[in-house]
């Protein structure tokens, strides 16, 4: 169990550690300077450098959070390894201005969506507001779409079970 690393582990560790130095002195300076963080992100995420830029994201001011919102709702649309860390970053905005924009974001992506963007903006809905998920889910469980009216009828019997947990500990 404690066995001594061999050089090529040692190697490769060293590797990271250099690399991981590089990262950070990188990132201090993009964070530091005057560079167009929103324009740079913003194509960023909709490019082959995406998880770089999905990491930054939680360094990045409220107001370039805000610039990038619509992307941010997109990517939280659908499945992918990284939509977690697009809901925290749309969580940490204030959720007053959140709630206030949200909607007319997702609409056009609801308007075409199938089950997985329902699915996803049900989720973030329910992380945002009970009352915004709720209609959110009524939507889905009344739409033509066979998965999609799933996705809603799920989300309401998750909601229903969660205002019972409520109303009972009252």
């Amino acid at each position: 169990m404690n066995k001594k690393p061999s050089d090529d582990q040692i190697t490769i560790w060293e590797r990271l550690v250099e690399s991981h130095k590089t990262f950070a002195s990188a990132s201090r300076e993009f964070l530091a300077t005057d560079v167009d963080r929103v324009a740079l992100v913003r194509s960023a995420l909709r490019g082959k450098d995406r998880s770089t830029a999905i990491y930054m994201l939680s360094y990045l001011p409220a107001p370039e959070l805000q610039a990038l919102f619509s992307d941010l709702v997109f990517l939280a649309s659908f499945s992918h390894s990284s939509v977690q860390k697009i809901r925290d970053a749309i969580l940490s905005l204030p959720q007053a201005w959140v709630l206030a924009n949200i909607e007319a974001i997702a609409e056009p992506l609801l308007q075409a969506g199938t089950y997985d963007e329902y699915r996803r903006l049900l989720e973030l809905y329910a992380a945002l507001n009970h009352g915004l998920a709720l209609q959110l889910a009524r939507r889905a469980a009344d739409h033509d779409d066979e998965d999609i009216r799933e996705a809603g009828e799920d989300f309401l019997m998750r909601l229903g079970t969660r205002l019972l947990q409520i109303d009972s500990a009252r």
